[in-house]
């Protein structure tokens, strides 16, 4: 069998530091990017990153500033391309600084030329394609690729590692390439080898009294859920049953048995967040043991904010931000809005730079809005003193000056 699956010597392993990480923290995780060049005959794509464009500088302009972005998977929607020189990944590193970086370390690329928001990244099975046809089934997954040169050469090294803080430890992991057609018709991964479950178990060893999330592509546990917009998920008739495939049941044990917190992934371009057995269960459920949680895809706008601390990971419901009806970016040029004092204990106010017409909702980290308000002012009072403290997400409509509406996020902290 070959080496992706006979030793842990094909497996690279590295462990990093975010010492600035002292305290609680919010990160915003991607999934499923889908980054493209071309077009696909079978699945859909971000045609020359134009939604990356847009949801990186929405993250970006969000103060307080997340910690890091993480992505999980499907960076680019043919990623060992041999059509198209270096894969697809040029219309998103574009976006990335420093840009034009050869051969990236983890961590090396940022969303800001300040590089203060890094990017994290974990491979996904478009990572391996080829082609991406109707009639290419097989060359998809027979034979297997043991490596991603374009992926290496242009985001991230194709290593599993583990990001330490002192509240917390989190593990990316390969979930591999497809399985092949021949073995299951579900959209599978190939899984854990036994080397990256000894890793597993290594690192989280190395962590007690943490909070432990991993991550990966393909989820280990899952559930038919919902499309960003809420609607039911019907793209993949067995996107239910789309968990990986080699050592999947040791994986769910060691979560367990080693009290991970949160298992983030994608994959079936979903959102949904289950138990180990497949129930779902509500995103910050504290009776439910790990949460198995799939964030929808990126090139349609998906993303959730996850806010750790050292009693617990608060997981938000799905948020939207750009995808192919919100409309946002150009108002950025006529408008300079900022939130101060942020964080406060729960007043706050929004400049928007000059009088603008806006409605506005704020939610909190479970998807509940809990303000309404409305303004034709520059300068809007927000009052939550009567919330719990935390992250909320202030969603703004607005209108130009040529009279167009524009949606516009950002976020604010309440802290006591």
């Amino acid at each position: 069998m070959k080496n992706f699956y006979l030793s842990v010597l094909a497996t690279l392993l590295f462990t990093s530091a975010l010492t600035a990480q002292t305290s609680a923290f919010t990160f915003y995780h991607v999934s499923d990017l889908h980054v493209s060049t071309v077009t696909s005959a079978v699945n859909q794509c971000d045609l020359n990153g134009a939604e990356a464009a847009c949801y990186l500088a929405t993250f970006n302009r969000i103060t307080p500033k997340p910690a890091f972005i993480l992505a999980t998977g499907d960076i680019s929607n043919i990623g060992n391309s041999t059509a198209v020189p270096g894969g697809m990944y040029s219309a998103l590193t574009q976006y990335l600084y420093p840009r034009g970086l050869t051969y990236p370390g983890i961590g090396s690329l940022f969303i800001d030329s300040a590089q203060t928001i890094p990017m994290y990244f974990a491979p996904g099975n478009h990572e391996y394609y080829t082609t991406l046809t109707g009639l290419s089934l097989s060359t998809q997954t027979i034979p297997y690729l043991d490596t991603i040169p374009n992926f290496v050469k242009n985001i991230a090294p194709d290593t599993d590692y583990a990001i330490t803080t002192p509240i917390s430890v989190i593990l990316f992991m390969r979930s591999g390439c497809d399985i092949s057609y021949l073995v299951s018709t579900d959209p599978k991964g190939t899984g854990l080898t036994d080397g990256q479950i000894s890793f597993i178990r290594q690192q989280l060893a190395a962590n007690p009294g943490k909070r432990k999330i991993i991550v990966m592509h393909h989820p280990a546990a899952n559930l038919t859920g919902v499309n960003c917009d809420g609607s039911t998920h019907t793209a993949l008739a067995d996107s239910a049953s789309a968990t990986f495939y080699y050592n999947t049941l040791a994986f769910r044990n060691i979560c367990d048995s080693m009290g991970v917190d949160v298992v983030l992934a994608g994959h079936s371009h979903q959102n949904v967040v289950v138990d180990r057995s497949g129930n779902q269960i509500d995103e910050n459920c504290t009776t439910c043991g790990t949460r198995y949680v799939q964030t929808g895809p990126a090139f349609a706008g998906c993303y959730r904010a996850i806010t750790v601390d050292s009693a617990f990971i608060t997981v938000s419901q799905p948020l939207v931000s750009c995808g192919a009806t919100a409309g946002i970016s150009d108002l950025e040029d006529e408008l300079n809005v900022s939130v101060y004092p942020n964080p406060s204990t729960g007043q706050f106010t929004l400049n928007l730079g000059k009088p603008v017409p806006v409605a506005m909702q704020v939610y909190n980290t479970l998807g509940q809005c809990v303000l309404t308000q409305s303004s034709t002012g520059q300068l809007i009072p927000l009052n939550l003193q009567q919330q719990p403290a935390g992250v909320y997400f202030i969603h703004m409509l607005m209108q130009n000056s040529a009279g167009q509406s524009y949606n516009f996020k950002t976020s604010v902290v309440i802290a006591r």
